[in-house]
């Protein structure tokens, strides 16, 4: 399969990158330190439409709203494609929370542009095939940065890879899913 996945070269991308080619998956890598800024959706678009998949992850401003909207409109009825809309637990939750080290205002910005990305998927979710992705905690360079409990990314993404081709090979289908992290949580 190719999959196209927007911010590839770090973090959650990073590790979904990683993570799928060594399921055999050819990654189309797309990110601004290679060049490619999701703010230039007509350029992206090239890119991404001839993959089977598109794992939405790099956010910049509205950016990631606007390339859900030109995906869906491109493969509109197409179900063999699939789409990966990367949200964050954050938009469920009233108030701003406290990290070390993060401005309170960008939090705030941050979480209001993945409002609008949700409500983006929610009116474009029958267009084509998509899932919306909600990370809680993970260990990304925000989050090492302030010292905050989180989920090692690595297992993070195998946990929703895993989970998803586990739903579909039993004709399931996962439209969201919200995956957090709690320290000192019982494992099973």
């Amino acid at each position: 399969m190719k999959i196209a996945i927007t911010g590839h070269s770090a973090g959650i991308g990073k590790a979904f990158a990683e993570y799928l080619e060594s399921k055999g998956h050819e990654i189309v890598g797309i990110s601004r330190r290679d060049g490619h800024n999701i703010r230039i959706i007509p350029k992206i678009i090239q890119q991404v439409v001839p993959c089977d998949m598109l794992i939405n992850n790099a956010q910049a401003g509205y950016s990631q709203t606007e390339l859900l909207y030109k995906i869906a409109e491109a493969w509109q009825g197409d179900r063999t494609k699939m789409v990966w809309t990367i949200s964050t637990m954050m938009t469920k939750d009233s108030g701003v929370p406290d990290i070390p080290g993060q401005s309170w205002t960008a939090l705030a910005e941050y979480k209001n542009q993945k409002r609008a990305l949700e409500d983006a998927f929610y009116q474009l979710k029958n267009k084509c095939a998509m899932c919306l992705i909600r990370p809680g905690a993970v260990a990304t360079q925000h989050y090492n940065q302030a010292g905050v409990d989180a989920a090692d990314v690595t297992v993070w993404v195998k946990t929703v890879c895993d989970f998803y081709i586990a739903a579909r090979s039993y004709a399931l289908w996962p439209e969201e899913i919200s995956l957090g992290f709690r320290s000192g949580a019982p494992r099973i």
